[in-house]
């Protein structure tokens, strides 16, 4: 009886997570869907004092580079704060990561994940600039896709086809007192899955460690920002008790 009652809940578990996954596909939004507009967009030339306070202001840590409408590149702050000439900035040190308009989700998601950035800017064939996707706009159709209802992280894991087993992951998940509340899977272009999956936790970073522990390689992760207010309250709290030894 035990065990005819943890296949039929198994079952239902995968035929939910089907379902979810077929939901999530026929809403899954593409970059041209998630333009933002409000982004400013620098010229050649451009003054670097003004760019940083931009990037201040609308909290990122790029801006696109647009010339006669032509994307020319992402600017980093980091490559600005580097600049000893605080006027002007040489062209060719700009990095040309961009996204198709017609690029789905997952792309968006592995392109953020590998650039590290907070901002894309969205190009077409012709190089022509549409406008930008935000790092904050795909925790958004994160939020709008995968139980809206239920605040919490998301993680991105990627492994062989043959070493996924769903039971595994929810073990350690629900050994660190959160649940699974969403899971999608797909194969990439290198053959790996990548599965990503929705937690009913904001802070995800116990999670994160016990999965590294268990050899998992955690590709990305989106996660409500409090969690790392924590942590850093913790660290702080750990470095005020070693100073007054």
């Amino acid at each position: 009886m035990g065990e005819k009652s943890t296949f039929v809940e198994l079952f239902l578990k995968n035929y939910l997570l089907t379902i979810s996954l077929l939901f999530f596909v026929s809403n899954m939004k593409t970059a041209q869907q998630l333009l933002d507009l409000q982004y400013p967009t620098l010229h050649e030339d451009f003054d670097v004092d003004m760019a940083l306070r931009w990037m201040d202001e609308f909290g990122v840590n790029e801006l696109p580079v647009v010339v006669n409408g032509k994307f020319m590149g992402m600017v980093s702050e980091t490559q600005l704060l580097d600049t000893e000439d605080q006027t002007h900035f040489i062209m060719p040190a700009l990095k040309q990561e961009s996204l198709l308009p017609d690029e789905h989700f997952f792309g968006m998601v592995h392109h953020f994940a590998q650039t590290q950035s907070s901002l894309a800017a969205v190009v077409s064939k012709n190089e022509e600039f549409l406008g930008c996707v935000s790092r904050e706009d795909l925790v958004d159709v994160l939020n709008d896709l995968t139980s809206a209802q239920i605040e919490g992280g998301v993680v991105i894991l990627e492994m062989h086809p043959r070493d996924y087993t769903l039971q595994q992951i929810a073990r350690i998940v629900e050994e660190n007192d959160a649940k699974v509340v969403s899971l999608f899977s797909y194969t990439n272009e290198r053959g790996m899955l990548e599965v990503m999956f929705k937690l009913d936790v904001k802070n995800i970073n116990p999670i994160i460690r016990s999965l590294e522990r268990f050899e998992y390689k955690v590709k990305s992760t989106f996660q409500h920002p409090d969690a790392n207010i924590d942590l850093l309250d913790r660290y702080d709290t750990l470095m005020r008790f070693l100073d007054e030894d």
